[in-house]
């Protein structure tokens, strides 16, 4: 069983299986173009996976754009090709069967090949991970008066936390809490799409803690991931717009509600605010609006500037038109102002890109240039991967001993 679960899903291997299951399955679809009876619906088949690809790729990449970020063409050719099969299911007589089954395979395999961009799950086990953190929700939390086990083995506690107006917000309690109230703080944030829970299935932020607290006597920074976009494929901006107060929620409302919370070290300036894409984009914007709520931060492939797909877009969006406003609010120009005042002097910071992720790596080793400029004490790096969760868990991992040693855990 456990070699069946180490079986990786984005290795060189695995990217060769999964296109060449993608190519088969397409060509026993394509098969009815060699025989006269069943050529016009292929062909039929054909026109409407291209239209409904050219559909997604528009919604995509075009307008609304949900996210700032390219998606792989890789991307669009899989699934275009997975609809293809699917249609094919419905049109051509005599074959339905097959190709029934045939679509329920490439479909699942479309979804292997995002899987090789984004690599969500590294290998076979990692869609049923083993636990090393008990679930509870925020009643059961309060009532427990000790680490809970598994196995014998004090472990950490997973909570769901209410935090409006908002989606629910998740948290790592290590074990040492019960004993310790003075555990330092790391909000994360995850991307556009994403939801908080992300962290800690996807991320592997739980088992990045429970190693970390296993080593350290039970210690570890409570870990809360909360919602910065309000929807699954919300983009707000990171900012108070319109509809959501995001700039405000994360500087105010979540730590305040963190206090009420939790019995941790209320010194804010021992808690760090971190993400990914997104998220690492905008806990740049939160220390650099608001660099009393938090004493570092931390940014994964995030953006050189907040993007709801062009900077003409975003600042007519949540800033009517006025680029002043956007300037105001904009990491970049805050560093640039703050320059030869001491105004960042106790912010701390670490900015990790994929090496393959060039986009991100232009943005990062500028944005770190402007916050040491600025005298943020920084460090830009790459690990190996693109815009992708494997990057995004060797990110965390390397960065987590430091955030502990900055909130006091030694």
């Amino acid at each position: 069983m456990e070699l069946i679960r180490s079986i990786s899903l984005v290795n060189t291997p695995a990217l060769i299986v999964i296109y060449a299951i993608a190519l088969l399955t397409t060509l026993v679809a394509a098969w009815g173009f060699f025989r006269a009876p069943l050529r016009r619906r292929t062909t039929i088949a054909l026109i409407i996976a291209l239209i409904l690809g050219a559909i997604a790729w528009f919604i995509l990449a075009v307008w609304p754009k949900p996210f700032p970020e390219t998606i792989p063409p890789e991307i669009y050719i899989a699934g275009t090709a997975a609809a293809f099969v699917l249609v094919s299911a419905f049109t051509q007589r005599g074959r339905r069967v097959l190709l029934a089954i045939l679509a329920v395979i490439a479909m699942g395999n479309a979804y292997l090949v995002a899987n090789l961009q984004y690599q969500q799950f590294p290998t076979v086990g990692s869609f049923d991970p083993t636990p090393v953190t008990v679930s509870m929700n925020l009643d059961e939390f309060n009532a427990a008066t000790q680490p809970p086990q598994i196995d014998g083995r004090e472990v950490g506690a997973l909570v769901t936390v209410p935090l409006p107006p908002m989606r629910d917000a998740v948290a790592y309690v290590p074990p040492a809490y019960w004993h310790n109230s003075n555990l330092p703080v790391l909000v994360l944030m995850a991307g556009n799409p994403g939801e908080p829970g992300q962290w800690f299935t996807v991320g592997q932020g739980s088992q990045t803690a429970d190693d970390f607290q296993s080593q350290h006597g039970g210690e570890s920074p409570v870990i809360i991931s909360v919602d910065a976009t309000g929807t699954f494929s919300g983009n707000p901006a990171c900012v108070d717009g319109p509809e959501y107060q995001v700039q405000t929620y994360l500087s105010q409302t979540v730590p305040a509600a963190i206090n009420q919370t939790f019995n941790v070290n209320p010194d804010q300036s021992k808690w760090t605010i971190g993400g990914l894409s997104y998220g690492g984009t905008c806990a740049l914007q939160v220390v650099t609006n608001h660099p009393q709520a938090y004493g570092m931060f931390l940014d994964f492939s995030g953006q050189a500037e907040p993007s709801i797909g062009s900077h003409k877009k975003t600042v007519d969006a949540f800033f009517g038109g006025d680029e002043q406003a956007f300037a105001d609010v904009n990491p970049a120009n805050l560093l640039r102002k703050a320059v030869g005042t001491n105004e960042y002097s106790h912010l701390k910071g670490i900015f990790i890109a994929g090496d393959r992720d060039t986009e991100s790596m232009n943005a990062l080793a500028t944005m770190n240039q402007l916050a040491q400029a600025a005298g943020m004490t920084t460090t830009y790096s790459t690990v190996p991967g693109g815009h992708s969760y494997s990057v995004w868990r060797q990110a965390l991992r390397q960065s987590f001993e430091e955030v502990a040693q900055f909130g006091g855990i030694q």
